[in-house]
């Protein structure tokens, strides 16, 4: 019997998926153009092998997924009641617990009403978990991320007040240009240059600084307008920030290249109704496959693979389960409580990873000022404040009501502090900073909820962080596994901080899976 090639590629893909029958093709040479995203490794047949996943985080719920796809027999153990780890949305209703914490959301529960406490962006080029919010039928909405309407505030610049964005970036890339066209005319380029190229340069700057027929940069109304345009008035542009004080503010540090770094460049997209809808998802498709508040205990190897102790958190019962490979997904930093035999050298690598003390404040507007009084929709603000970023959302525009994060918090100090701060003052002090932006605020907002990573059970840190030395000596370890375990999730990743790290991460371990169940 002898098979087409579109005949054997329809078997392929009905056993074993798209990206099983994608393989198949670039094997067969009958892909010219290579895509930059194929989906996972081709597992062979599971044959109902067990394998068990620790947490149901994103990187453990893509493993469960496809893998019970290719026919073995996961099983996922979550301590929480709910799948999603870190891809978490709060509404009104829901608690947020801390270790020695507990928080009511006192929220409307309008749809537009909630708050991505963990992840609350996905870059366009982040194809793995586009993936599968296609797969799941998770709707997309694009996410404003970086707004030229939005404020730069620095409490050691303009006297403290916050600046329009588009006045800042706009300013300071007209001086810019006035300074490279200085450096044309005095023949002060690294590379010689003809004359026709040094017309086509006071061009280019001409037009990319707004600059006059002089070459110097006088304002332009790219910065905003103090005065608009009317139906009778042309209006009147803004007169320029002085170079002078804009050096001595840290927008340049930070705020000024923001949108331009390769995560955070347009197109960004989200959830509509929240990061939590792809959790949710995931849930819904593994139903039976996930146990809940199933609290790991101890990991110990055993003649065949490892054996897994677990407590229902609910009811108290242990339980004992035998796997001969387990993949651990929750992060290192909320391993302390488990009872393991990882190896020593596993164990020091582990220690290697550093967490981020994240943390975000969120507060329920019964007036989207933002919107009404400054015409800011979607977007970030940024203050040399510890608040550091405030978000304003993308979905819900022109709705009465809104939530507004107030602070988003990641550098090693101000995130510690804030861990380490009563509830009530940190939303004391974020309310305090997100004032110094938008004076009106705090008769708008109110029922605000506060979460600090570094304090959240079986979690313990706000996403993975590797030195160099670490990267060079620890993380390769880490890839290879220990025995029966292997380890999965954004920190065992390039692409730390982010979902796609973890759905990568995953993949990469099925890759490894599918080798050792051919060996």
């Amino acid at each position: 019997m002898t098979l087409s090639r579109r005949s054997l590629l329809h078997l392929v893909g009905n056993a074993g998926g798209v990206a099983a029958a994608y393989h198949t093709m670039a094997a067969m040479g009958l892909l010219a153009v290579p895509s930059a995203y194929a989906g996972p490794s081709a597992l062979p047949p599971g044959r109902g092998r067990r394998v068990v996943i620790i947490g149901a985080g994103i990187a453990g719920m893509v493993l469960a997924y496809e893998l019970r796809r290719a026919g073995y027999h996961p099983l996922v153990l979550e301590a929480r009641t709910r799948p999603g780890g870190r891809n978490w949305s709060l509404r009104g209703g829901d608690t947020v617990t801390e270790t020695a914490t507990t928080q009511h959301v006192a929220w409307d529960r309008d749809d537009h009403l909630y708050f991505n406490p963990g992840p609350a962006r996905l870059p366009y080029h982040h194809e793995g978990i586009l993936s599968y919010c296609r797969t799941l039928g998770v709707p997309l909405e694009v996410l404003c991320n970086d707004n030229r309407a939005a404020l730069m505030q620095d409490d050691h610049a303009f006297e403290g007040a916050p600046q329009l964005n588009r006045r800042v970036v706009n300013d300071a890339r007209g001086y810019v240009a006035e300074l490279a066209a200085k450096a044309v005319d005095k023949d002060l380029l690294a590379q010689p240059v003809t004359a026709e190229d040094k017309d086509r340069l006071r061009s280019f700057l001409r037009g990319f600084g707004a600059l006059d027929k002089d070459m110097a940069y006088h304002g332009s109304a790219r910065a905003g307008w103090a005065e608009p345009p009317d139906a009778t008035q042309p209006g009147t542009a803004n007169q320029p920030l002085d170079l002078q004080r804009i050096l001595q503010s840290d927008f340049w540090q930070g705020p000024m290249q923001f949108g331009e770094l390769s995560n955070m460049a347009a197109t960004m997209l989200q959830p509509v109704g929240g990061m939590g809808r792809i959790g949710q998802a995931f849930g819904r498709a593994l139903a039976g496959v996930i146990t809940y508040q199933a609290v790991v205990t101890r990991l110990h190897r055993t003649e065949t693979g490892a054996q897994i102790t677990w407590k229902h958190a609910g009811t108290g019962a242990e339980h004992h389960i035998d796997a001969p490979c387990v993949v651990v997904t929750v992060p290192f930093s909320a391993l302390g409580g488990i009872d393991t035999d990882f190896s020593p050298a596993t164990r020091t690598a582990m220690q290697a990873v550093e967490y981020i003390p994240a943390g975000k404040v969120a507060f329920q507007a019964s007036r989207r000022f933002w919107e009404l009084d400054q015409q800011i929709y979607g977007g970030i603000s940024w203050t040399s404040r510890d608040a550091t970023q405030m978000w304003y959302p993308s979905g819900g525009l022109q709705q009465t009501k809104g939530i507004l994060v107030g602070a988003y918090i990641w550098s090693e100090g101000v995130g510690n502090a804030f861990a380490a701060k009563p509830l009530r003052q940190r939303l004391h002090d974020t309310l305090d900073d997100v004032a110094h932006l938008h004076p009106q605020a705090p008769q708008f907002l109110a029922n605000g909820i506060s979460v600090s990573w570094k304090n959240v059970p079986y979690t313990r840190g706000g996403w993975a962080e590797w030195s160099r030395k670490a990267r060079a000596t620890q993380f390769p370890m880490l890839l290879k596994g220990d025995g029966p375990y292997l380890f999965a999730g954004e920190h065992m990743s390039f692409i730390t901080g982010w979902q796609e790290g973890a759905v990568r991460s995953a993949h990469k371990v099925l890759a490894d899976i599918g080798e050792r169940m051919r060996g």
